[in-house]
């Protein structure tokens, strides 16, 4: 059994928790308090949102509090809110940094200038860490490194409707009458009671659906070439984005399942590992025979670094492995047991080159088969 507070005394713990004013010993009272009982896991996180929604861009900085907390804290139910008119000065002027899953998470509230606009909530999840969030809904989501979620305040209101640049994974909460739908590019990914993984990085030439479990549709009615795609278990859809408004080249599909897809810009099929889309949420990281350049763009978003090549050669290496948990010179490290490179890290920039003498020994094990 937690603490018992009054409704004063409570309040008065969490505004100073906001703040980055509480003592170890009290912030440990405080997730007592809260994992305690339902209704006083509502109070905090009525009160998080209001001190976030009066906050404009000032910077306020915290201490790694909220990654502790944040844990605990799994929905937002809807009920009335108590008042707290008296902190609403105190709340002014701060933004709520914090931190879930090992990543620096930034969400703030921006008002639109006219009334219409709707305030948005922004979760980034920055070059070098991965992010989990749960939505007022129950909805969960892993962000990817340098990924950003946006959603309306008003979420779950009468929609839900989430906007994401970067890749993420999606364990969607049931609502038959609020489909979840997720805005990525060009497309609209519906779903209910779903699994799914989008990756969508603005500098990527593709969108990438997997389907885990449960059921989604691909909307590409506002795609130069108009398609729709039911998703079934399992399966992977590609979509290339149309280059200065020109389709790239036309791409073999295997069971491609779209309504009226142009398979030039949608490939569609089925994958007996969806682990190899979705490792990335629990750290690891599978490779299946991809190139050096194509690594190399993980690499930089995983381990936040630049990476250049000395000898453009090297960008056409491939491989094929599982790096779980491991360090960025640990990967560098296993790369070459496949690769001739040789590498240089020299603040937060990853050379990479040919190493001739691996070379020849990798040439010279092909030929004699040793």
């Amino acid at each position: 059994m937690g603490p018992i507070y009054t409704d004063e005394q409570a309040e008065d713990l969490i505004v100073r928790f906001l703040s980055g004013n509480v003592s170890q010993e009290e912030q440990k009272e405080l997730e007592q308090w809260i994992a305690a009982d339902a209704a006083n896991r509502v109070r905090f996180l009525q009160l998080r949102d209001t001190w976030m929604a009066t906050a404009p861009s000032a910077g306020y900085h915290t201490d790694n509090a909220w990654q502790t907390l944040s844990c605990r804290i799994t929905a937002e139910p809807q009920i009335p809110a108590i008042s707290w008119k008296r902190y609403m000065q105190q709340a002014a002027g701060y933004v709520l940094p914090f931190i879930i899953g090992g990543g620096l998470v930034f969400a703030w509230f921006a008002a639109g200038r006219k009334k219409q606009d709707p305030r948005l909530v922004t979760i980034t999840s920055p070059k070098g860490a991965t992010t989990r969030i749960s939505l007022s809904d129950g909805t969960e989501v892993w962000l990817n490194a340098g990924s950003k979620l946006q959603y309306a305040q008003s979420y779950n209101r009468k929609d839900r409707e989430v906007k994401l640049e970067g890749e993420a994974f999606f364990k969607v909460q049931t609502d038959a009458e609020k489909p979840f739908t997720v805005k990525a590019s060009d497309l609209q990914i519906l779903a209910l009671g779903t699994s799914f993984n989008v990756k969508a990085y603005p500098e990527d030439k593709t969108v990438v659906t997997t389907l885990v479990e449960g059921e989604v549709k691909i909307d590409g009615s506002n795609t130069a070439r108009p398609f729709g795609v039911m998703m079934k278990p399992h399966q992977h859809v590609v979509y290339k984005k149309p280059i200065s408004g020109i389709h790239s080249e036309q791409m073999k599909s295997t069971a491609v399942a779209a309504d009226s897809a142009d398979k030039t810009q949608v490939e569609s099929s089925e994958v007996n590992n969806t682990e190899i889309y979705t490792a990335w949420k629990d750290g690891n990281w599978i490779v299946a025979a991809q190139t050096m350049e194509e690594l190399a763009v993980t690499m930089e978003r995983r381990f936040n670094v630049t990476v250049k090549f000395n000898e453009e050669e090297l960008k056409t290496y491939q491989f094929s492995g599982t790096f779980r948990q491991e360090t960025l010179e640990q990967v560098l490290g296993i790369l070459q047991l496949t690769a001739p490179l040789k590498y240089r890290i020299d603040n937060g920039v990853v050379t990479l080159g040919i190493d001739k003498v691996l070379r020849e020994k990798y040439a010279k094990a092909l030929k004699t088969g040793k």
